[in-house]
């Protein structure tokens, strides 16, 4: 893949997933990208071309001109993503995705819209306070019906105080090995779910099929054009459905990355994600955020933050932490023989835990 197609595929797949925001922040991406062509002398793009940039089927690997009465279909050509990847992005232009990002606060308050006002619940904004000699770096809420309305937060405390939450999150070297050996058997009982899966998706296509028949056999059978034109619809949402599941099928006949990157990537994130965070990198920042906290964080002025909610994985930790610690005895834990009561053995443990690392 030569450096234009590499800028391509991040813009595009970093607009799918949420890491792009807005279309503004794609367009400010592929402007500092040097090696993607720019439409205007002073190296900026323009709207419009983002606009068309995010719309085009042809980087999925497919062609479709309305003009010319080309239907949606593979090319002759590999795509740079896949078709789902392109469906996310269409879903996202309709459905948001507009507004204007503003560059200056991104990088100087990476909790600005995540972190809540502990009073009203609503995002707390950011900005800076002009000083006699200096400026100064502040949160607040704006919420003007609420009790803290313009009260200023210092960007030190609400940000000292989150980088103490995340270090909390931190696991012991013993539930690291723990929830290690839980994603290695997530990982294998994974793999026995494909073929499942492989018929699922297979029955979906040939469904999809027969309905597509039944609508081409009606076309034949009618005259209304009104009706016809319904039916070539239907027909074209049927066929875009069933490239869609295609590509699913394909994609799960075979791993998108191997249980050695995935442990590797999950237990870098696990055993320090704040060191994610203070590696001052906006887009990892971003991350830690999504990956750690299920909600976004309030912050209550003079109290601190609420209790925070995390995701799934950190919920698994805190709970061994709270409830599971001490449950095995230290004698040898497969075969007790004990007269004490027994809970559960390593391997029973692994198997009731395992589902909520899935």
């Amino acid at each position: 893949m030569n450096r234009v197609a590499s800028v391509v595929k991040e813009a595009l797949v970093g607009f799918a997933c949420g890491r792009f925001e807005t279309q503004t922040e794609v367009q400010r991406f592929l402007e500092s990208q040097p090696d993607f062509p720019k439409d205007l002398p002073d190296g900026r793009l323009r709207p419009m071309t983002v606009s068309r940039f995010l719309k085009k089927t042809i980087y999925a690997g497919y062609v479709e001109s309305k003009a010319w009465g080309v239907s949606l279909r593979p090319g002759k050509h590999e795509g740079i993503i896949s078709f789902e990847t392109f469906e996310k992005i269409q879903h996202r232009l309709k459905t948001g995705g507009y507004a204007p990002a503003r560059k200056d606060l991104k990088e100087d308050f990476p909790l600005r819209g995540f972190v809540a006002c502990g009073c009203c619940s609503k995002p707390l904004t950011a900005g800076w306070s002009k000083g006699k000699t200096k400026s100064y770096p502040y949160y607040l809420c704006q919420n003007k019906k609420c009790t803290d309305y313009g009260k200023s937060l210092a960007r030190a405390k609400v940000e000292g105080e989150f980088e103490t939450i995340l270090k909390e999150l931190t696991p012991s070297e013993n539930m690291f090995r723990l929830v290690k050996a839980m994603i290695e058997q997530a990982w294998e009982m994974r793999k026995s779910q494909i073929e499942s899966v492989a018929s699922s998706l297979k029955r979906e296509i040939t469904r999809i099929e027969k309905e597509t028949e039944e609508f081409l056999s009606r076309i034949v059978s009618t005259q209304n054009a009104s009706v016809i034109a319904a039916y070539e619809n239907k027909i074209a949402s049927l066929e875009r459905e069933k490239l869609l599941t295609a590509e699913k099928l394909q994609r799960s006949m075979r791993p998108a990355t191997s249980k050695r990157d995935v442990l590797e990537l999950s237990m870098k994130f696990l055993s320090n994600p704040y060191k994610l965070w203070d590696s001052g990198d906006v887009i990892l920042q971003k991350i830690v955020l999504r990956l750690a906290f299920s909600e976004r964080l309030e912050y209550k002025r003079n109290e601190g933050y609420r209790t925070p909610k995390t995701t799934l994985s950190f919920k698994v930790l805190a709970s061994f932490f709270t409830e599971r610690e001490g449950m095995v005895l230290q004698e040898r834990i497969e075969l007790s023989t004990s007269p004490l009561p027994r809970e559960c053995s390593t391997t029973e443990l692994l198997q009731r835990t395992v589902v909520w690392i899935r």
